[in-house]
């Protein structure tokens, strides 16, 4: 039976506690003996609980409060005028000033959005647009009756030409032009270097047979030779076209 006791471990913390016990009275007793003024010091020894801050502890205590407040009831307390006047009107004004910014800046971007940044056609700055037929409806500039035509007349060219099948072994051809410049300059040079022109136009004329130079096609092909070969030569203006005066060609 005394070995059982021994195991049981509630009467093992029972005498652990009746020894610490017996060790604290006799400490406070042989303190009492030897110096009973240093137990009589620790006795009147108090707290004072004034001097303790518990201004953090509350403050603690107050936001777990708050944090058990549920949403609900925050959503009420805004609308709340009476309890909390302050909340409510900051609240509001927030509300309205947001939605006022909102609204302004909506209105900004759509009239930015409207706005035409790029020009598609002049016509949208113009007259009214109105279809015509360029073939039959218009006039050329240089064809005006309007316009004053820069012409100089050189004179007459006497050129012998080659012989072809259908001409004689000594074909002649004399010729009289009427030269039109674009510009005012081209007609003064033409007519300033008139002897410099003709020779040009009398060696590549000779270069010619008698049988290209009969038909209508050969006198076009002629003029617009001539207008090329005077182009490449002039120093101011140009020439816009070399019409016949006088063609007269013998076999």
């Amino acid at each position: 039976m005394a070995k059982d006791k021994d195991l049981n471990p509630d009467t093992d913390q029972n005498s652990e506690a009746k020894i610490k016990a017996m060790d604290f009275n006799e400490i406070d007793q042989a303190i009492a003996a030897e110096d009973p003024q240093f137990l009589k010091q620790v006795s009147e020894i108090k707290i004072n609980s004034s001097g303790v801050d518990l201004s953090a502890m509350e403050q603690t205590l107050q936001v777990k409060q708050a944090q058990k407040i549920s949403f609900k009831d925050q959503i009420k307390a805004i609308f709340n005028y009476s309890k909390n006047p302050k909340n409510f009107f900051v609240f509001w004004l927030t509300t309205i000033g947001v939605i006022a910014l909102l609204v302004f800046t909506w209105g900004i971007q759509k009239n930015f959005l409207h706005q035409k940044l790029f020009l598609n056609s002049f016509a949208e700055l113009g007259p009214t647009v109105r279809d015509y037929n360029p073939l039959t409806e218009t006039v050329a500039f240089y064809d005006n009756p309007k316009f004053s035509k820069n012409i100089v007349t050189l004179s007459k060219m006497f050129i012998n030409l080659k012989s072809s099948e259908n001409s004689g072994p000594r074909p002649m051809l004399a010729l009289e032009i009427n030269v039109e410049g674009i510009s005012a300059d081209a007609i003064i040079e033409i007519k300033d270097r008139e002897a410099e022109f003709k020779d040009l136009l009398l060696r590549y004329t000779e270069e010619k047979t008698y049988d290209e130079l009969l038909n209508t096609n050969g006198k076009k092909n002629l003029c617009e030779l001539f207008r090329q070969i005077i182009n490449s030569h002039l120093t101011r203006g140009q020439v816009r076209k070399v019409l016949l005066n006088s063609f007269i060609i013998k076999p």
